[in-house]
């Protein structure tokens, strides 16, 4: 009997497998498998248009609009979708993106649920102890006033660090690259921006070619003597992996 009753799980489990994915979603599923949210959101918007989604595609659309930072359509997703689910996680998701959006009610009628759902997880904890705290801040009124860099470009800037007088920057400004799946923007580089005598910052320039490949690079740190560069990397040298983990350059 216990055989019987686990082969039955794993049947109706099966049967909720396929009727989640199919052969409607593969393509649009394979580029969400593969991280390539900007094509997966071109794919499940289209499911939509012919008429053949449900609450899987809903929330697929949901979270791949959740990746690329739309914070508007993931919103409006995640709502269609929860109209037939109860993920924990969608609920937990769908109020950040509500907040994101400035509907702190409405997404703390969503974190009263999630709690309920999951009221041993961690994030239910902190939203019990203080569950007015952004509003609580935006009452304190702007305190700081953000403008672009003469450097900044209208893709991601990040990361700065100073060493010797240079500041070092990861930026998705390199056009010359293939564009990243994730957001359809150009792979990440280091750059380099000097300054000249009177304070001003010159153009950002590509690091050492040395250091940048046709994939990601990023996030840098130095030494203390700031002889060493530290900074991650996509595995574009994975074949030497075994051997060695790192590879130095002169700067």
């Amino acid at each position: 009997m216990k055989n019987f009753n686990t082969l039955l799980l794993i049947t109706l489990m099966s049967s909720f497998c396929l009727t989640a994915q199919n052969s409607d979603t593969k393509k649009a599923d394979k580029h969400f498998d593969r991280y390539e949210f900007v094509k997966a959101v071109d794919d499940y918007n289209k499911l939509v248009e012919k008429g053949k989604a449900d609450s899987y595609v809903y929330g697929q659309l949901a979270e791949s609009y959740y990746n690329i930072f739309n914070t508007v359509e993931a919103e409006r997703w995640y709502a269609k979708a929860l109209e037939t689910s109860n993920d924990p996680e969608m609920v937990f998701k769908y109020s950040q993106m509500l907040k994101a959006n400035g509907k702190y009610e409405a997404s703390n009628n969503q974190m009263d649920k999630f709690t309920t759902m999951r009221p041993a997880d961690n994030r239910a904890t902190a939203y019990r102890a203080n569950p007015d705290y952004l509003p609580k801040i935006l009452d304190q009124g702007k305190k700081f006033n953000l403008q672009n860099a003469d450097y900044n470009s209208e893709q991601s800037d990040f990361g700065g660090i100073m060493n010797n007088g240079n500041l070092y920057i990861t930026s998705g400004r390199n056009d010359s690259r293939k564009n990243y799946g994730w957001n359809d923007q150009p792979f990440l580089d280091i750059y380099t921006v000097a300054k000249n005598s009177d304070g001003s910052s010159q153009e950002a320039v590509l690091a050492n070619n040395k250091i940048n490949t046709k994939y990601h690079e990023g996030l840098v740190s130095f030494s203390p003597d700031g002889k060493t560069m530290y900074f991650s990397r996509e595995s574009y040298f994975e074949k030497r992996l075994p051997k060695r983990f790192s590879e130095q350059c002169k700067i």
